[in-house]
């Protein structure tokens, strides 16, 4: 039986990788030759997710989404290596719609919507599992267009709440909350000072250059100018490597 999950888990990896394939020409140019794949074990994998969220680097979380798909069926291991596949996807859209290439930013959201589902169902009690989920459908929002923001807003709130009401003082939790209310639209209750509110929140139990990085969007919504400028430096000063952040600065230099 549990070689028949790790075929089944295997042949699931191979159709949910036509994402990789599309992007492959693009990551080459991007970050050279990709981090070797010799089967390691699954903590170098979730150390290429931590470095690729870092760094938003495609290599690394490329690395790590065909290690972590491939061991998704053992029984022991098919939470953590679903709810990990799922962020690995997820980072990999940010790094693809940083360079510009919007179309296999958006096809990389299929992987992570279905490793993130996975997880939840596999631990409907992971308040972790709801936020990467939530973060998935609302990548889904900003990547679409009007109908796939009616499709997926929606969602992206129920799970946000799911989350909400398994730990709503986790730091992750209060990020979840702080980026639904930054993307949704006024009329279905997007609102940058309640956003601001929850990132800091989150902050304040868990510094992150990732969330400073939102905190900032936030304060920019609000004309929060200089406030805005003040939380990018201080996610810059956290982590000089996050690409994220990098291209905010870059940006706002721009003529």
């Amino acid at each position: 039986m549990k070689g028949l999950r790790w075929i089944f888990a295997g042949l699931t990896a191979l159709c949910l990788r036509g994402p990789l394939a599309a992007a492959q020409a693009a990551q080459t140019s991007m970050t050279g030759p990709s981090v070797a794949q010799s089967g390691p074990p699954m903590a170098q994998a979730v150390q290429w997710v931590e470095e690729g969220k870092r760094s938003f680097q495609a290599a690394p979380l490329t690395s790590a989404a065909a290690v972590l798909t491939a061991c998704a069926g053992d029984p022991a291991l098919g939470f953590d290596c679903s709810y990990q596949a799922a962020r690995a996807y997820l980072y990999l859209s940010y790094v693809y719609e940083l360079a510009g290439h919007k179309s296999q930013a958006r096809a990389y959201l299929d992987p992570a919507t279905h490793w993130a589902k996975e997880a939840v169902a596999l631990r409907p009690s992971s308040a972790g599992a709801h936020c990467v989920l939530a973060e998935v459908y609302g990548r889904r929002v900003l990547l679409g267009d009007a109908f796939t923001a009616m499709r997926f807003g929606p969602m992206n709130g129920s799970e946000t709440a799911a989350a909400l009401r398994l730990a709503p003082k986790d730091p992750q939790v209060l990020e979840a909350q702080g980026l639904r209310f930054l993307y949704a639209p006024a009329l279905f209750g997007g609102d940058p000072r309640k956003a601001q509110r929850c990132f800091e929140e989150s902050l304040a139990r868990a510094d992150s250059d990732y969330v400073r990085y939102f905190l900032s969007l936030a304060l920019a919504k609000e004309g929060q100018a200089a406030a805005a400028r003040l939380a990018l430096l201080r996610a810059h000063g956290m982590n000089p490597d996050n690409g994220l952040v990098n291209a905010a600065m870059a940006a706002e230099t721009r003529p």
